[in-house]
């Protein structure tokens, strides 16, 4: 019977009858060494102290003498093992019908004897367990054990297997798909299968959950209990077991909110715009709602119902146009509304000259160009008129340089229209020129 490993000694004697011999010993080709090998004093005996696998192979043994040599040869074998057993495949999950193989091995000399268990009771005496068509039922613990009758040993491993159904789609419900902001949401993954896993999906993404979101009954239910505008989109569920996902069909919810946050374009810090008169002004209303809301609009506390959008007009504005305009924002789901108010003032130069009436480059030049020659045809109807008095005109004396004052002479015109659609003045302009002889 061969040596058990870590269990018994060996040991070898070289035999010889011959006298003066000499004794060496050779393993695997190698000298012998280590501390679990001993030689006898004249090298005729090898000892290994409890053997190991290692120590298996062939041994030689030299005998010398002065005219010859001669060597003899053993080979040893050690009982080892079972070690752990191996067991391959290595999957653990299993679909309902398909087919479980699963295969045994362990290191052992000589080769060990299986047996499979299954949930403690004995299925299989190889080292191969096949089953075909699994149900539910043959979900738990899979045990190969490994033994050698040589040595009396035996080692076992365990796998834990889990046969599944393959998942189906879930049913996603929730209590409402339009909500007023603040109010609270209830969803619910309903499925009836056991022993999976539900994972929540918002706009195609892993939900991510925060203060005002827990989830309960295993994940089964979502409970946002102040829903907030930034809440408001598609919802999925997915349930997952170790062999297949499912995900259900999305909800979209939708979340009414607002009137909030009212501006107006063009705004003013001191709540005031100034208007030319005869000028034009577009007033905006801005507000954060959903559904979209319904505006009013008030001039002095009347509600003029001429606007009902967002945007109010003023075209070529008169003094009556001043006041204080309001715009009022309702939201008809939500029942909320918000109102803010602005002074309009018409003025015939507002500040800044942005909104003044201002005369174009042609009027301008027009004016120029009249008032030019209106001074040209005073000078010379002056002159004219001059020339002729002086030749029977006799100088004071007060008059040191002989000269005659000539009185103020005033013009008046009209500036003409041009084709071009361009302002002029309402009222006849004096322009005065002081002419000297």
């Amino acid at each position: 019977m061969a040596p058990v490993e870590n269990k018994d000694n060996v040991s070898l004697t070289c035999q010889s009858e011959g006298q003066e011999v000499t004794y060496q010993w050779f393993i695997n080709q190698s000298s012998p060494a280590g501390d679990r090998i001993v030689l006898s004093p004249d090298n005729r005996t090898l000892t290994i102290i409890k053997v190991t696998r290692e120590d298996q192979g062939p041994y030689k043994c030299q005998i010398r003498n002065p005219v010859s040599f001669n060597e003899s040869e053993f080979t040893l074998n050690i009982a080892y093992g079972p070690d752990t057993p191996m067991i391959f495949p290595t999957a653990l999950n299993y679909p309902v019908g398909a087919t479980i193989e699963l295969n045994c091995s362990a290191e052992s000399n000589p080769p060990a004897q299986f047996t499979w268990l299954i949930n403690g009771i004995q299925m299989a005496s190889t080292s191969k367990l096949s089953i075909a068509n699994v149900s539910l039922n043959h979900t738990g613990t899979y045990t190969c054990n490994a033994s050698n009758s040589v040595t009396g040993l035996s080692r076992s491993k365990d796998i834990n297997i889990t046969v599944s159904e393959r998942t189906t789609k879930p049913n996603l419900t929730a209590n409402r798909t339009s909500v007023i902001e603040n109010d609270t949401l209830v969803f619910t993954c309903g499925t009836e299968q056991a022993e999976v896993d539900i994972l929540w999906f918002f706009n195609k993404k892993s939900l991510i959950l925060n203060e005002r979101m827990k989830l309960s009954m295993k994940n089964q239910t979502l409970i946002i209990q102040v829903v907030k505008r930034v809440d408001a989109g598609s919802y999925e569920c997915e349930i997952r077991n170790p062999i297949s996902s499912n995900r259900s069909d999305p909800i979209s919810l939708t979340v009414n909110y607002g009137p909030d946050y009212i501006t107006f374009v063009p705004n003013s810090e001191k709540g005031e715009i100034d208007v030319k008169l005869k000028g034009s002004l577009t007033l905006e209303c801005h507000v954060e709602s959903y559904p979209p809301a319904q505006y009013i609009w008030q001039v002095n506390g009347t509600v003029n119902s001429a606007f009902s959008n967002n945007t109010y007009v003023i075209k070529n504005a008169t003094q009556e146009d001043s006041g204080e305009y309001t715009c009022e924002a309702k939201n008809n789901v939500t029942n909320l509304s918000v109102s803010k108010s602005i002074t309009v003032k018409v003025v015939e130069n507002p500040s800044g000259g942005s909104n003044g009436s201002t005369l174009s480059g042609g009027a301008i030049a027009g004016i120029v160009i009249g008032v030019l020659a209106g001074v040209a045809l005073i000078g010379a109807s002056s002159i004219s008129s001059s020339s002729e008095r002086l030749e029977g005109q006799t100088f004071s004396d007060s008059s040191p340089k002989m000269t005659e004052e000539v009185p103020y002479a005033s013009v008046n015109f009209n500036a003409q229209k041009p084709a071009a659609k361009t302002q002029y003045p309402s009222s006849m302009d004096t322009v005065y020129s002081e002419i000297k002889k």
